[in-house]
């Protein structure tokens, strides 16, 4: 089974399918430890820094990102704290 991952929904429900923000199946936890699975899946996977990036920039400019699920307000506070954090460069 394969799916399309839809830049404009974020779901954080453990187990949903192909979403970059959910948790695997069955995976259980509060607040502090969602935040703990996204700092660890920073770490270890490029794919995820680049759509959350992709997702912070988005909250950033005001674009229309649906973000739902248990852990939607932890992640809602983790890219507007990458926004935070984030400085401009020249190249």
């Amino acid at each position: 089974m394969s799916f399309v991952y839809d830049a404009w929904h974020l779901d954080t429900t453990p187990g949903a399918p192909s979403q970059t923000f959910s948790p695997p199946h069955g995976w259980e936890g509060d607040d502090v430890n969602y935040l703990d699975w996204l700092r660890s899946q920073f770490k270890s996977n490029h794919c995820f820094r680049q759509r959350l990036g992709s997702a912070a920039r988005s909250l950033k400019m005001h674009s229309p990102v649906k973000i739902d699920g248990p852990f939607s307000d932890t992640l809602i506070s983790a890219l507007n704290s990458i926004n935070k954090q984030k400085k401009s460069r020249v190249i």
